[in-house]
């Protein structure tokens, strides 16, 4: 009695996004896509500029809808933004005025955390960047790459992570 597998985590069937360009002409940006990304996979998405991969994104996080075509999370139906995901954009974008620890806390506030479940979160995902010593430090404080790594759990870690 074999256990059933759990769903994709995201998922795309037979995908189609268009968009009215200048002129009023059809721009075809995604035919026919099917995609699904299990729970631990690590998804890349490569290919020229302009070929479609932030448009699957954000379709797979909910940010737009596809012109035909199912975008399932869990297995169901997605309506809206998917709020199990997170997205990070290639240019990070930091809040100066906040604090490490302050832009972490700022992506996960739309998990409807309590304080005690934000606070763990927040700790957690800045153990995992490698700036455990720098929770209270300013991003023109970090070095390096380090603003890089204060970003990414801004966006909502433990959360599956998109990077376009």
């Amino acid at each position: 009695n074999a256990e059933a597998s759990p769903p994709p985590i995201a998922q795309l069937c037979a995908v189609n996004k268009s968009f009215t360009a200048a002129g009023g002409h059809e721009l075809k940006v995604l035919e026919q896509i099917d995609l699904a990304v299990h729970d631990g996979e690590l998804l890349a998405l490569l290919g020229q500029s302009g070929s479609g991969k932030s448009t699957i994104l954000r379709c797979l996080t909910g940010l737009i809808e596809p012109t035909s075509g199912r975008v399932l999370s869990q297995g169901l139906p997605l309506h809206g933004v998917n709020r199990e995901t997170s997205l990070v954009f290639q240019t990070f974008a930091l809040y100066p005025w906040l604090t490490v620890e302050q832009n972490v806390a700022v992506g996960l506030m739309s998990r409807g955390m309590n304080r005690a479940e934000r606070n763990l979160a927040v700790d957690t995902a800045i153990e995992l960047i490698g700036l455990g010593n720098h929770h209270a430090a300013y991003p023109r404080e970090l070095s390096g790459h380090a603003p890089a790594r204060g970003h990414c759990p801004g966006a909502g870690l433990p959360a599956p992570i998109a990077v376009p």
